[in-house]
């Protein structure tokens, strides 16, 4: 029990500080500062970096390898990419939430969201292709198409239904930024 407790104990301050990082840093609503902050602190530095890479939130490891096997075999694609997330990635996406809270040099922002953004598809294509290629065996203990409780819920809801999002709203944001960056620099040639 102390065991339980001191793991969702972890997980209950690293999301309180979250919140109060939001709250500190709160601005009218805006779909992209709220998803680069959240993307930054929760999925890249937290989950997948120290939960996924660095294995450090016993409780949650444990979830993580019951949704898929090479988080325990540490197998190198997929801790190249939780690397690139807790060290690239998770940086990158509180800098632009600050940059977009603070109106930072618009232009260079709306470049760092498409980088960042790309760089976030490709991460998600690399680590589903890399499952696919391995025929989903990692994901799928049981067989893809067997319906137990277990495989619904991770493979189905957290693996096949998950991953799209994290390339359905990068590419959303690469094409928000670019009608920024075109409404930008077209009112920046105007003036000059």
């Amino acid at each position: 029990m102390d065991f339980i407790w001191e793991n969702v104990n972890s997980v209950t301050i690293i999301f309180g500080l979250f919140i109060i990082l939001t709250i500190i840093l709160l601005k009218p609503v805006n779909f992209q500062y709220y998803w680069f902050l959240f993307n930054g602190i929760w999925i890249h530095l937290y989950l997948d970096g120290t939960v996924g890479y660095w294995q450090k939130n016993e409780w949650l490891f444990q979830k993580y390898s019951e949704l898929d096997l090479r988080y325990p075999l540490q197998e190198p694609t997929l801790m190249t990419i939780s690397a690139i997330e807790f060290f690239i990635m998770g940086p990158l996406c509180v800098w632009i939430a600050l940059r977009i809270k603070y109106q930072n040099n618009e232009i260079l922002t709306n470049y760092l969201i498409g980088i960042t953004s790309a760089i976030q598809i490709m991460g998600t294509i690399f680590f589903v292709a890399n499952e696919w290629s391995r025929n989903f065996k990692d994901v799928c203990q049981q067989g893809c198409f067997t319906y137990t409780h277990s495989n619904i819920f991770y493979f189905w809801i957290f693996f096949v239904a998950a991953n799209p999002v994290w390339i359905i709203v990068p590419f959303y944001q690469i094409i928000t930024a670019y009608k920024n960056l075109q409404q930008k620099l077209e009112a920046k040639s105007k003036k000059a």
